[in-house]
């Protein structure tokens, strides 16, 4: 018996083992992030960029997130500490942010608070804004401190640069995020990967030789088609997308390529239809047991002033200027609890809402999963709510909640100010339906 297991294990130590499948973990804002196709136009080019890898080799865990800066990335709970928690030794983790560390116009918003206070003045209520050469490299360094205590390798990518084309045809210097002299989010994350030993990507430049290359006119009926300067469509996120894997080819990222390929025109289009359609399938088929309507006030408010009842604004009585997307801290929280040990599937989402005062006001409406918000997704875009004038959103994308787990579902408001703070445009909220039934037996997710 014991010859016989002897030989066992040798046999076994002579087999293949299959090698464990490496992650690269993406970071950074909007215009990286998740989008469901329903809901909106925009999509991240970090939603592609799994088609440039091997799939036996490399999963792409894309955790971009809309209106996230270096700042609110790091310390918001659902983001950076939950990313932590799916990091292991061997994984890769690829940077990009300066879109909303930005806000303040290039200074950091709490040394700019502690000016205005000084002076006696309102103090700005958009906490993302930071400094380049002293905050924003503050945040790049932690996170890719933290990243090599855990073994994972960091790759410091930067921001895609905004479709600000000038009358000769070039993109300006705005643009690509140098927003003065001293105020270049681009060179500062060179200098830390050059002071800190990372990989420095430059997508800032290359987006930029493209989109001049494509010239205004299809960047913005092709590229850019989704209502700004910023956010792309699927086309422009999938070009985003070779973009990098022409960048990673091109670095010193030895150990990366051999995982990488290069998708044929069929192939990519495929898997982009692929997305477009996941998308919009239903969440879930289930048997449930029964149907529920229930009616729902927000359970919490954040960073917002509650005006005239159940009228919303920014807190401190004014939207911020230059708001261009969702501030990921500032929100109306509603909370399904659980019912089923089996779990739940919300059939329909019905909201009446109404922008007072202005046809400036966002809104998105994301879902995410506990108390640390999890796993989110937004279901809906509005990018300009008519004035005085009540809209019924109906969202039937069916929503499948885990036995046990609390749905969470937040609207973050937002205002188009045209370059300086708006007061009295108010946000107005009825009461949230839901119809959802308890799952008996569940057949299929997807």
């Amino acid at each position: 018996m014991r010859k016989i297991l002897v030989l066992l294990c040798a046999v076994l130590l002579v087999l293949p083992v299959e090698a464990a499948k490496r992650r690269v973990h993406t970071i950074g804002d909007s215009t990286m992030s998740e989008y469901k196709p329903a809901a909106t136009p925009k999509r991240g080019w970090g939603m592609y960029l799994q088609a440039f890898f091997n799939p036996d080799s490399v999963e792409v865990n894309n955790r971009g997130k809309s209106g996230a800066s270096t700042r609110t990335f790091y310390e918001t709970e659902n983001l950076w500490p939950s990313v932590k928690q799916q990091m292991k030794a061997g994984d890769y983790l690829i940077i990009q942010f300066a879109h909303n560390d930005e806000k303040c116009k290039g200074e950091d918003v709490y040394v700019k608070n502690a000016q205005l206070r000084a002076e006696g003045k309102d103090t700005l209520t958009d906490m993302r804004g930071t400094e380049p050469n002293t905050t924003y490299k503050m945040y790049l360094r932690r996170y890719i401190n933290e990243a090599r205590e855990m073994g994972v390798k960091p790759i410091l990518v930067s921001p895609v640069c905004r479709a600000y084309f000038q009358p000769d045809g070039t993109i300006s210097n705005e643009g690509c995020h140098k927003l003065a002299e001293d105020k270049d989010y681009v060179r500062s994350m060179r200098e830390v990967a050059e002071e800190m030993g990372v990989p420095f990507l430059d997508m800032t430049a290359r987006s930029k030789d493209f989109f001049e290359y494509a010239g205004q006119e299809k960047c913005m009926s092709q590229f850019f088609n989704c209502g700004d300067k910023t956010h792309t469509s699927m086309v422009g996120g999938m070009m985003v997308a070779m973009q990098a894997y022409i960048l990673i080819m091109w670095s010193e990222i030895e150990e990366m390529k051999p995982w990488m390929v290069f998708p044929s025109i069929e192939e990519y289009h495929a898997y982009a239809f692929a997305i477009e359609e996941s998308g919009k399938r239903a969440a879930v088929e289930a048997e449930g047991t029964l149907f529920f309507d229930k009616r729902l006030v927000p359970d919490k408010v954040q960073h917002m002033d509650v005006v005239e009842g159940q009228y919303y604004i920014a807190q401190g009585g004014a939207w911020p200027a230059g708001e261009i997307d969702e501030v990921a801290n500032r929100y109306l929280e509603y909370r399904l609890e659980p019912v089923g040990k089996k779990g739940m599937v919300v059939e329909k989402i019905v909201l009446p809402v109404r922008a007072k005062g202005g046809e400036g006001m966002n809104l998105h409406i994301n879902y995410g999963f506990g108390d640390n918000f999890r796993d989110v997704t937004t279901i809906y875009e509005n990018t300009a709510l008519p004035k005085n004038k009540e809209v019924v959103i109906v969202l039937d994308q069916p929503i499948l909640i885990p036995g046990g787990e609390t749905l969470v579902i937040r609207v973050l408001p937002w205002y188009d100010s045209n370059g300086s703070p708006q007061s009295g445009k108010l946000l107005w909220l009825g009461q949230l339906e839901l119809t959802y039934k308890v799952i008996s037996k569940l057949k299929q997710a997807q």
